[in-house]
């Protein structure tokens, strides 16, 4: 999941349905991510890969598709497929931890996430709220869907973002260079937007 958001920041550079302000007295930039692009941008990176280490499960999880997307105010809405396998499930009797191995499982369901971004630690923390399970195929008989739910359900999920390559472009005699770090990230109704601390040099060709 690590490569999903800096992958969604490269490409909002790249598309002409980006819109940029410059603030003068804070030298911020805007870019607006259209919800269509961002579900093109996320398409892109599947499947997306995720550890489970829990207390109550262990094991490795896969996100095979995600439809339906919605952005909504400071949330987003999804349809998500997940798939898992060599999944155990953690228990613990008399005192003592035991791992029960319960195979693979796919759960389809929908969720919302809340969005929260820490500029300190440049991290964006996405917290799961899931809403209906539409299918699941449970090897554990059920338990290992429900373990499954409650790991993601209402845990807030750290994705760390890696630097913005500066922007360089040529005018007249001299070359800029854009440098930006991420400010704030905030969803909105049918959009993304990305808020960028921006500094800019000039140097002679």
């Amino acid at each position: 999941m690590k490569r999903f958001f800096p992958l969604c920041c490269a490409l909002m550079l790249l598309f002409s349905s980006f819109s940029a302000q410059a603030a003068q007295s804070q030298k911020m930039m805007t870019i607006s991510l259209p919800e269509s692009v961002l579900a093109e941008a996320i398409t892109a990176t599947l499947p997306l890969e995720y550890t489970a280490t829990s207390k109550s499960l262990q094991g490795n999880l896969r996100i095979i598709n995600i439809s339906d997307l919605q952005l909504l105010d400071k949330q987003l809405a999804c349809r998500l497929h997940l798939a898992g396998d060599h999944l155990k499930i953690v228990t613990e009797l008399a005192g003592n931890k035991i791992q029960l191995n319960v195979g693979e499982i796919e759960l389809d369901f929908q969720t919302k996430a809340a969005l929260r971004f820490d500029r300190q630690k440049q991290t964006l923390y996405v917290t799961p709220m899931i809403e209906k399970v539409n299918a699941s195929k449970d090897a554990g008989g059920g338990e290992i869907g429900n373990a499954v739910i409650q790991l993601l359900h209402g845990n807030e999920f750290p994705i760390k973002l890696e630097d913005l390559d500066p922007l360089v472009t040529r005018t007249g005699s001299k070359t800029l260079t854009i440098a930006t770090k991420i400010a704030d990230i905030r969803s909105q109704k049918e959009w993304l937007q990305i808020f960028l601390d921006s500094q800019i040099s000039a140097r002679p060709q």
